[in-house]
């Protein structure tokens, strides 16, 4: 039997999972437009592979601190449900498991 008004718990974590099914785009986004402010750079400075893959390697490693983070949060952002009770046999009802030979 599920305990009321602790549906908000399973609630909260299916959408903190939902977040962090897509925090692994972070890095990819910020590699990408890291590369595109390197070669933007790189057009106005005339300093083609230089800018690109600086900004390239920048944007990686803020894209997986920013990665972690962001995961590390939300992970501390989950809800642990109560345990349940185990349910009480009724008097006077036994299992074969039980019973103890005499």
């Amino acid at each position: 039997m599920k305990t009321p008004g602790r549906w908000w718990i399973r609630v909260w974590n299916l959408a903190l999972a939902g977040a962090l099914s897509q925090i692994g785009f972070i890095p990819v986004v910020a590699v990408v437009g890291a590369m595109l402010c390197g070669l933007w750079l790189d057009l106005r400075l005339g300093t083609r592979p230089v800018l690109t893959a600086a900004c390239m390697i920048v944007g990686a490693a803020l894209g997986l601190v920013v990665m972690v983070r962001a995961a590390m949060t939300a992970a501390a952002q989950f809800r642990m449900e109560p345990p349940r009770k185990p349910e009480k046999p009724e008097l006077g009802s036994s299992s074969p498991m039980e019973e103890h030979p005499s």
